[in-house]
């Protein structure tokens, strides 16, 4: 495979551009070449009169191409309106096919189907490279349809923009159709001795604590942990919605997870209620933080990818990076990041307003990312020549003062929200400690009496009802067996109050005093009731203790009548349990 790229600044100096680069081909080679075709111009004759000289030049040639905040040429930022990239497949059994969508005349959910299809009904192809306009295009959908495509063919992409920054002009092209501010472009690439590799690469580090978008539409970032998006920026940030807002959170973008992955997403606008446009759609509930973005940590990342995409040895290297990461360097030092591949490849490419990238089983849409895609031919006996990449732009081992602080915060962070989780627990202790029953833990008396008061004199139950207990000659037990054998006894049969109540819901169990004992049932009548008291007390009678035996109780139900204060309904049960204890005992008697 090889690569040959030219520039220029007007329409009219592509024939000289194109002659060059018919120079290098060589005649005969249409079919395995793709022009790739980039314009920091939106003037849309000066690029059709570029295409019709290719088509000229080069007839039956596939080209593609968009217009883009800059192009990459040679590994660096190409200061001509034009760039001209002409990939050659030299092995013979390469293939490259293109199709262009208008998605004014049929929908995203219309086209998917079609693209996944191709790709899966042809086993030649290797990957799928795409060109796309973005606004008022739901990119969520196409992702999701290129997740469809079989998982062993690589995809990438980069949505087309302008110099400007002006994000809703831009315009895709291609030799199956013409320049459109609405429209996609598939360019389906493959062959037996094609090989492809793919990778993201951001630089950008996470910064704070997780926070939940608790309102989002689309690419609306309305709240988050329930306040504004924007407050987040300027409580923590001090950044102001002004003329500078978009050039300081460049800096500050947004962290989320999704499909496994961290993705930035960076505002491209702030409104007057606090919400943020974003420059892709964000989803509702999921977890979110700031990151920063600082020169040495980028530029680490930067040659950490660069020395194992070295180890694949490639034939070309294509290059989609964000306008927001050449925003943020400036154009004079942007270059650092992509001035190496070249010294590995040929490198080339274009600034983008998103950028696109299957890793795993799916497709991502990207902001503030580097997307790098590496072919190679493994044509036998051909040898390839080895390149060395150039020493380290800000290379330094050395941490940055905005790394350390960041690693600081990041710490100080974990271990804040370390201590508030034990914090939190050892409250929740201390609650549950104040409202139970040291030896049985049921509810203590004072628990289980404020629940009974709560629920009779609520409107959430039209019946309430309860029960009350007591150990039958429970005296001997502790006179005969001692106090251990006493609290055994007492802990045994809260073991099998919890038992028969566990899977009825708002039932409370509690200890009233020394051996009698209280379960509510609200939202029960008396007869279900009577049904549980029952289940007890013959659970209870059928366990033998090791020195007191078989043990018994009586059991009193009662139900709330015309809304009767707790006071009056404990009453009545223990009006019950009076009875049956004065009746034979181990029984239930019903007020």
């Amino acid at each position: 495979m090889k690569q040959f790229q030219v520039t220029f600044q007007k329409p009219e100096d592509s024939v000289e551009a194109l002659h060059k680069l018919r120079e290098q081909t060589g005649p005969g080679q249409e079919d395995h070449l793709l022009f790739q075709l980039f314009s920091r111009s939106l003037e849309r004759d000066a690029i059709e009169y570029v295409c019709k000289k290719l088509e000229n030049e080069f007839p039956g040639a596939a080209y593609v191409g968009c217009s883009t905040a800059g192009s990459i040429i040679e590994g660096d930022l190409s200061t001509d309106t034009y760039a001209l990239v002409c990939t050659l497949f030299e092995s013979p059994t390469a293939k490259v096919d293109v199709k262009q969508y208008r998605l004014d005349m049929e929908s995203v959910d219309g086209v998917m189907p079609k693209v996944a299809s191709f790709a899966n009904e042809n086993s030649w192809v290797k990957a799928i490279l795409f060109y796309t306009t973005v606004w008022k295009t739901s990119m969520t959908k196409l992702c999701t349809g290129l997740d469809e495509v079989r998982s062993d063919v690589s995809i990438m992409g980069g949505g087309a923009f302008n110099a400007a920054l002006d994000s809703f002009s831009s315009y895709v092209l291609s030799n199956g159709g013409n320049a459109a501010d609405h429209s996609i472009v598939f360019v389906f690439i493959g062959g037996d001795d094609l090989v492809v590799n793919s990778r993201y690469i951001s630089g950008w580090k996470p910064l704070g604590k997780y926070m939940d978008i608790t309102k989002a539409m689309g690419n609306v970032l309305q709240e988050i942990d329930g306040v504004s998006a924007f407050n987040i920026y300027h409580r923590y940030l001090k950044i102001e919605n002004d003329d500078t807002f978009l050039y300081n959170t460049l800096e500050f973008p947004y962290i989320i997870k999704r499909n496994g992955i961290d993705i930035l997403r960076h505002p491209q606008q702030c409104l007057k209620d606090g919400s943020l446009v974003m420059a892709s759609d964000v989803e509702n509930t999921s977890k979110i933080r700031l990151a920063y973005g600082d020169p040495v940590t980028i530029m680490e990342s930067i040659y950490q990818n660069i020395r194992e995409i070295q180890k694949e040895d490639p034939d070309v290297i294509m290059i989609f990076s964000c306008a927001g990461r050449k925003a943020f360097w400036g154009d004079s030092e942007i270059g650092n990041e992509t001035k190496a591949f070249e010294t590995i490849a040929p490198s080339s490419g274009f600034y983008t307003i998103s950028e696109f990238l299957r890793t795993d089983d799916n497709v991502n849409q990207h902001n503030l990312t580097l997307v790098i895609a590496t072919l190679k031919e493994m044509i036998p006996g051909r040898e390839h020549r080895k390149k060395t990449a150039c020493e380290e732009i800000h290379g330094s081992k050395r941490l940055s003062t905005v790394e350390r602080l960041a690693n600081f915060i990041e710490q100080a962070t974990s271990e804040l929200e370390t201590a508030n989780e034990q914090l939190s627990d050892m409250n929740q202790k201390l609650s549950n400690m104040a409202i139970t029953d040291g030896l049985t833990q049921l509810l203590n008396r004072g628990e289980i009496q404020r629940r009974i008061t709560e629920a009779a004199e609520s409107d959430s139950y039209e019946t309430v009802s309860l029960v009350m207990m007591d150990i039958d000659n429970f005296k001997k037990v502790n006179d005969n067996f001692g106090h251990n054998e006493g609290d055994y006894v007492i802990r045994t049969l809260a073991e099998v109050m919890k038992k028969q109540t566990s899977e009825i819901t708002d039932a409370s169990a509690g200890r009233w005093g020394g051996e009698e004992f209280m379960i509510l049932l609200p939202g029960m009548g008396k007869e279900k009731a009577y049904e549980i008291a029952e289940a007890i007390r013959k659970a209870f009678s059928d366990i033998t203790f090791p020195l007191a035996g078989n043990c018994t109780i009586s059991l009193g139900v009662a139900e709330n009548q015309n809304r009767e204060t707790g006071d009056s309904l404990a009453s009545h049960a223990d009006q019950a349990l009076y009875e049956a204890k004065n009746t034979g005992k181990n029984k239930t008697v019903i007020y």
